[in-house]
């Protein structure tokens, strides 16, 4: 698999670029800590890369009113908007992976979680905002990641098809979302080299560095 035969690269953001999970694991605590709500460290785990809309109807249960939902939705965004300044960091080599790609001639996307405000931002700090072509924020869609609706929506913007770009994911519901909508996926990181991603990946790398192996000119 080399990368440089594909027309696209579509990254994820959290856990991809940026390791962000901890400032949203605190700010989904301390909403929730509002409302009385406490959760173990598993339900926590179990909704890593993937929107607040399953996690919160998980943490405040099928009948939670809506005007509840939205509250804890809200002061959840507010806390991110506070924390994430302070304690997310770009992933090492990931600003310089999308470069080369980027230089090499492939359209570069984002596909995330995260509200659009959030990716814009981390991108900023990455220096990566005039490498990205599109951005889709699984916040501004009725499903998010696992469905694939968030990888198709991208792939509508680009307008390509599915076989002319890669996916690169981090977490689990990522890689299900991008293997779901047809596209190749490369898995990053070490959780991505444990066994439940082997059915949604087509390539696992450690790292950063690992990664730009694949893409190297031939």
């Amino acid at each position: 698999m080399n990368l440089l035969h594909f027309r696209a690269a579509i990254f994820d953001l959290d856990g991809t670029l940026v390791l962000s999970e901890p400032a949203w694991e605190e700010a989904k605590r301390r909403a929730l800590a509002e409302v009385g709500v406490s959760l173990p460290q598993a339900t926590y785990d179990a909704y890593v890369g993937r929107g607040l809309r399953g996690f919160l109807t998980e943490a405040l249960g099928e009948d939670a009113p809506d005007s509840l939902r939205q509250s804890v939705a809200a002061r959840i965004g507010a806390e991110a908007d506070r924390l994430l300044p302070q304690m997310h960091a770009p992933l090492p080599g990931a600003a310089r992976a999308v470069q080369h790609l980027a230089d090499s001639g492939l359209i570069i996307a984002v596909c995330s979680s995260s509200p659009r405000r959030h990716i814009q931002a981390a991108l900023d700090q990455l220096a990566l905002t005039d490498r990205i072509s599109v951005i889709v924020s699984g916040a501004d869609l009725p499903r998010g990641k696992p469905d694939p609706l968030p990888y198709l929506e991208t792939l509508r913007l680009l307008d390509l098809t599915a076989d002319a770009a890669f996916a690169v994911e981090d977490a689990l519901p990522g890689a299900r979302s991008a293997h779901a909508a047809g596209l190749s996926v490369v898995g990053i990181g070490a959780e991505s080299l444990k066994p439940d991603f082997a059915a949604f990946c087509r390539q696992r790398v450690a790292d950063y560095d690992d990664f730009l192996a694949l893409a190297a000119p031939n």
